[in-house]
C-alpha cells in the first residue's frame, strides 16, 4: 500500500475502516492498564478516529500520525477544535490542547528528532494500523514501535480476523499466531477479547466474507535494548 493508495481513498471517502463510534475494546480494556494522567500516548496511522478523543478525556496527552491532511483536518473540524499548525522534520504538527497529529508518513519518524523520540511513549493504541499495511512492511512497523516505547510500555493492538483468502486487500486479516510471531521479539502478548460480528458484519451477511471477528491484544515492552 503505497501512499498515494491511502491518499486517493481519503479524497474519494473510501473510507470503510472509519467508526463513527469510539471502539468497544479501547473502553473496556484500556481501563485495565492503570497508567498515570497525562502519560504519552502514540496512536499511529490514526486516521480521524474518536478512539484520540476518547483517550484524551481520560487525562492523557496524545500523539497520532496520519499521512492524509484530509483525515487530519476532517479531525479537528468534527471535534470542533481549532489547532495551531507547525512544522516538525518531516510533519506538519496540528495541536489542539492535549492533542498532537503530525501529518507525513509515520515511517519517516526517525528523521525526525530521532534521540528524543526513541523510547519516548508510555503506551500505544492500534486499531486500524497494522491490519492496513500489506505483510512485507509489518516487521518494519512493528520494530519502530518498540523503538518509541519505553521498557515496559503498554501496547493496546485491535486486529481483525477472517478467511484470508475471501479478500485480498486492507483491512488484512491478522490473527492471534501472527501476532506472536511479529511481536514476540520485542514484546510480552496477552489475548484480551474476541468480538465475533457474525451476521452483523454486513459483508458476513451477504456472504462475501464467511466470519469476522475483532480481536484484541495487550503487549508489554520488553526491556531488551536494540542492537
Amino acid at each position: 500500500m503505497d501512499a498515494e493508495f491511502w491518499h486517493q481513498r481519503w479524497q474519494t471517502a473510501r473510507i470503510g475502516f472509519h467508526r463513527e463510534q469510539v471502539n468497544a475494546q479501547l473502553t473496556q480494556v484500556w481501563p485495565t492498564l492503570k497508567l498515570a494522567k497525562h502519560s504519552q500516548v502514540l496512536v499511529p496511522l490514526c486516521g480521524k478516529s474518536k478512539d484520540m478523543l476518547w483517550l484524551a478525556e481520560q487525562g492523557y496527552s496524545v500523539s497520532g500520525f496520519e499521512l492524509s491532511p484530509l483525515a487530519v483536518a476532517d479531525f479537528f473540524a468534527e471535534a470542533s477544535l481549532t489547532p495551531t499548525q507547525s512544522a516538525a522534520g518531516p510533519y506538519q504538527c496540528w495541536q489542539a490542547e492535549q492533542l498532537h497529529i503530525y501529518q507525513g508518513d509515520f515511517f519517516q519518524i526517525d528523521k525526525f528528532q530521532a534521540q528524543q523520540l526513541e523510547q519516548q511513549f508510555d503506551a500505544a493504541y492500534d486499531r486500524a494500523a497494522l491490519i492496513a499495511l500489506p505483510k512485507e512492511m509489518r516487521a518494519q512497523y512493528v520494530e519502530l514501535l518498540a523503538r518509541l516505547l519505553k521498557p515496559g510500555a503498554s501496547l493496546l493492538l485491535v486486529t481483525v480476523h477472517y478467511a484470508p483468502e475471501q479478500q485480498q486487500g486492507p483491512p488484512f486479516s491478522i490473527d492471534e499466531p501472527a501476532v506472536l510471531a511479529l511481536f514476540t521479539p520485542y514484546f510480552s502478548v496477552e489475548t484480551r477479547g474476541r468480538i465475533t460480528e457474525g451476521q452483523a458484519n454486513p459483508r458476513v451477511a451477504s456472504g462475501e466474507l464467511s466470519f469476522f471477528d475483532e480481536l484484541c491484544f495487550v503487549l508489554v515492552r520488553n526491556s531488551e535494548e536494540f542492537q
